[in-house]
């Protein structure tokens, strides 16, 4: 039917020509469009990747429990002094051999060892070792180690027992009066907070590395960086003025304290999520690292 002026109603003015119909636009590209496609197809195959390596060159769940238990036993082994340690920094401030072994260790200045020792005792202040700890949580969590990556966290932890033992008791760093100081710290000097820090973050990552991975290039060279880390701490500690020996390895002993409690909880939260028999509960499923015989 046509209207009084001969259109038809199908073919009405739309302002931009008589009786022409004008077709919907194409609605413009965005910059998250665009990001999507970018991730899709550059960031998500790469991630991807890396996360089959880990699945294929990692053990299964429960014989990471296996050998995570067996690794436990050399560090309860590892503890028995703790409690002589304590009571003797309660009572004195100095241990015999303080003084000697730091200035024996100092007396032998070298601009290489110097600057070696200071790297290491650097990142273990707050403004490196909390991007490192967060950081290497993120690579666990982007590999689907969940358990792994909230652990990584915990190591943090540490500090809170650190700081309850330095309040207990209450010991003064070493002054420029009798070794070479090269930075002042305003806080009581035992146990080193550095050491224990680095035994758990360290310790931990050693820990992952070598239970939850097949020896390789990687997986050892890493094992190898880690272990000189917390070996080298300690003197690097005395080295620099800021601990005496004995902070340092009350920082030793109490780290793998920390440490071993920590590992402990790990254990039984793996063992929950990687039973020996049976299977475990599927709201859990997601927590399962990547590539278990399940």
């Amino acid at each position: 039917m046509s209207n009084r002026n001969g259109k038809s109603p199908q073919a009405s003015d739309t302002g931009t020509g008589e009786g022409k119909i004008v077709s919907p636009q194409t609605p413009p590209v965005t910059l998250p469009d665009v990001a999507s496609v970018v991730v899709e197809q550059n960031v998500k195959p790469v991630v991807n990747e890396v996360q089959r390596i880990a699945a294929q060159t990692s053990v299964s769940g429960r014989n990471a429990v296996s050998r995570g238990t067996i690794f436990m036993a050399l560090w309860f082994w590892l503890l028995s002094g703790i409690v002589m340690i304590s009571v003797i920094a309660r009572k004195t401030q100095l241990f015999p051999g303080d003084i000697t072994i730091t200035r024996e260790l100092q007396r032998r200045q070298n601009p290489v060892v110097r600057r070696v020792f200071y790297g290491i005792s650097e990142i273990g202040f707050p403004k490196w070792s909390i991007p490192l700890t967060i950081g290497s949580a993120g690579i666990f969590w982007a590999l689907r180690f969940r358990i792994e990556a909230i652990f990584v966290l915990l190591t943090s932890t540490a500090s809170i027992l650190n700081g309850l033992v330095k309040g207990l008791i209450k010991r003064p760093r070493p002054t420029s009066e009798l070794v070479t100081v090269v930075r002042v710290i305003n806080e009581p000097s035992f146990p080193s907070g550095h050491v224990m820090y680095y035994v758990n973050f360290y310790g931990l990552l050693i820990y992952l590395l070598a239970t939850n991975w097949r020896s390789g290039k990687l997986r050892n060279t890493l094992i190898a960086v880690f272990t000189g880390l917390i070996s080298t701490i300690g003197p690097s500690r005395v080295y620099l003025g800021a601990h005496w020996p004995s902070d340092v390895m009350a920082g030793y002993v109490y780290g793998g304290l920390w440490f071993s409690g920590l590992m402990a909880l790990y254990l039984r939260v793996k063992s929950w999520l990687h039973p020996i028999r049976g299977q475990a509960p599927a709201l859990v499923k997601p927590l399962q690292q990547p590539g278990d015989d399940d």
